[in-house]
Order: structure tokens, then sequence, then C-alpha cells
């Protein structure tokens, strides 16, 4: 690794700290204003809502999914005209919403790849692409409007902006052109031709026409991605090798075998023809094993207690300065060794 890379990586590090650490005093101011709230049962249901949120995240998957469970990061871009938010919506939830999101959103669901279940984390970016979303993706969705020659033009931007970023040729891309705006007073404007130019364009990536209105190749989208990604990996993997257990890391050699077991090359779709480059006129045929993922965590000690509900709860981020010295003799090697280090402690456990 060089120094460059050295440094934006740390510097990454340190911003990713700062905003987790900057979560739970957030949240524990909220408790010191709820009491000014001076209706019992409008401060009740306020806290109700922030221990929610404070629940999820405690439990996001960074500190409870399992290693063995793949993650599929697809990033989506595209105008406000692209119609990318309907297509998102339309995936997730079977169903059409006409609305853009100016703000883009975060999503994710299950999707299973050669018979193994992965989470999809679905990121569709409110603007153009930047360092920090090209780095973070596996694979990008470029989105454009059929009826609109802006959008179509967007694309070119975006791509070359993000390859200033990341080398495209590592990164599998899709071309989606979507239909949903098209009627009498918006007809097509961008045509087969100039749809595929725009492919070979973008690496030869596959293309495909959408419309999230009634389904058309809306699942199709997100599968063949997932497949991609999947395929890439296997690639990545074998040019590396075969996985060697480091003396220190006695889970590192499963995990890898978990990755290659994964990772399996897809040479056809879901209806057993081969893939092509351009698609539009088959629909998407809902996938029985694909469904949204729901996991309902089971209530623990770490997480907050109907009990602990009712009353304030108090930060214990910070350790107290103004400790008794026989509390501090009773810690003993105890309470020395849980000062180690010089990061903040985050509570999961809180009274």
């Amino acid at each position: 690794m060089n120094y460059q890379q050295h440094l934006a990586n740390s510097a990454a590090i340190r911003s990713e700290i700062q905003r987790f650490e900057s979560v739970h005093p957030n949240i524990y101011s909220i408790y010191e204003l709820l009491e000014r709230v001076e209706e019992p049962i409008l401060q009740n249901q306020i806290r109700e809502h922030v221990i929610a949120i404070e629940d999820a995240f405690v439990n996001s998957q960074e500190w409870t999914l399992s290693r063995s469970v793949p993650e599929l990061k697809v990033g989506i871009v595209g105008n406000l005209a692209s119609g990318k938010s309907a297509l998102v919506h339309r995936y997730l939830t079977g169903t059409y919403v006409q609305e853009e999101s100016p703000e883009g959103g975060r999503f994710k669901k299950e999707i299973v790849v050669d018979g193994q279940s992965n989470l999809l984390l679905i990121r569709d970016e409110g603007g153009p692409p930047e360092a920090q979303f090209a780095l973070w993706v596996d694979a990008v969705i470029f989105v454009f409007s059929l009826e609109d020659e802006i959008s179509f033009q967007t694309v070119y931007h975006y791509y070359s902006r993000m390859a200033n970023y990341r080398n495209t040729a590592e990164v599998p891309l899709v071309l989606v052109g979507t239909q949903d705006a098209i009627s009498s007073a918006n007809p097509r404007v961008i045509d087969d031709t100039r749809a595929r130019k725009l492919s070979n364009d973008l690496k030869r990536c596959t293309y495909y026409e959408t419309c999230a209105t009634y389904g058309l190749n809306v699942e199709r989208v997100f599968q063949d991605v997932a497949q991609k990604i999947v395929a890439t990996r296997k690639k990545q993997q074998l040019s590396i090798g075969p996985c060697k257990s480091l003396p220190n890391s006695p889970s590192h050699s499963s995990v890898c075998s978990a990755q290659v077991a994964a990772a399996v090359h897809i040479s056809q779709t879901s209806n057993g023809g081969s893939l092509s480059d351009y698609s539009s006129s088959v629909p998407s045929t809902p996938s029985t094993s694909q469904k949204e993922l729901r996991i309902d965590v089971p209530q623990t000690t770490n997480t907050p207690t109907p009990v602990r509900k009712q009353s304030k709860r108090r930060s214990n981020l910070f350790t107290s300065r103004k400790a008794s010295e026989p509390d501090r003799d009773k810690k003993g090697l105890e309470g020395r060794a849980d000062s180690i280090g010089s990061g903040r402690a985050i509570p999961i456990k809180q009274v």
C-alpha cells in the first residue's frame, strides 16, 4: 500500500470513528430534552421512538451479522428524471410510486444467487458519484429515462466522474433505460441504437429497458447485477489463489472457504437461456427465492427493556473522573484493564 492510500484510509477510519461516536451523545441529548416535554403521553411516545432508533443502531449489521453472510453492495445513479427511485421501490415492494427521491436512499434486501442467500445493500445516490461512493460499491446501475435527453447525457457525465475515483474495469456495470414516463405527451426520444451505443461506451455493459409501472425486467436487473458481483469475486479469488490460514487468525481459512463456495460464475439467466447484452421485452418474473430481508432481533440484556423505557436513560459513554478511591480499589486489576486504550466506550448495556 502506497503512502497516499495509507493517508486516505487513515482519514476515512478517523471520520467513521467520529461519526460513530457522535450517535450516542446526540441520543442522550434528546433524552435530556424530553424532560422538558410537559405532556406525559407525548413524552413517552417520543421516548419509545428514540429507544427504537438506539436499538437499531446498536444492533446494526456490523455488530450482529455473521461473517459468513456475504454482502453485495450495489450503487444506483441517475438524475431526478431517470426513474431510478421508482425502479428501486418496485423491486423492494412490488408497487409503483411516481415520485423521485431527491436525497436518494439506503435499502437492504435478501437475494439468492446460486442457492446462497446474500445481503443486498442498495444505495440510491441522490447526486453524482463521489469518491466515497465509488470506493464503496461492488457494482453500479446507471439509470436514464427513455423520454428524457438530459437524463441520457447525465449517464455519460456520471460514468466519467466515477472513472476519476475507481477503475471501472473492476466494477460490474448495468445500464437501465426506464419506460415509466413515456406517454403521448412525452414520447420516447432515446432509440435502441443510441442506448446500445451507450452500453458499449460503458465497457460493453448489459442493457435493460424496464417499466416500474408493471414490473418489466425489474427483478432481472437486480438479479443480474448480483450475479455479476459474485462472478467477479470468484474471478478475483481464483487470481489470488487458495487461502492460507494465518497463525493468529483461526477463522481465516473458514471464511475464505465460505467466500469461494459463495462465488460461482453465472453463465445463464434465471430462465435457462444465455444472458444477452440487450434485453427489453421479457417481463420480470418475481422470484420466489427472493424476499425482503426482515430479521427480528430477540430482545436481550444488551438492549433496553420495557422497564427501563419508563425512566430517563443516562449516558455512561464517558468514564467518570470523579470516582472515589474505594470504588477504584474494589475494581482492582479488572478496573485498570477496562481503562486501557484511548477510544471512548460505546455503551451497549445502559442503566
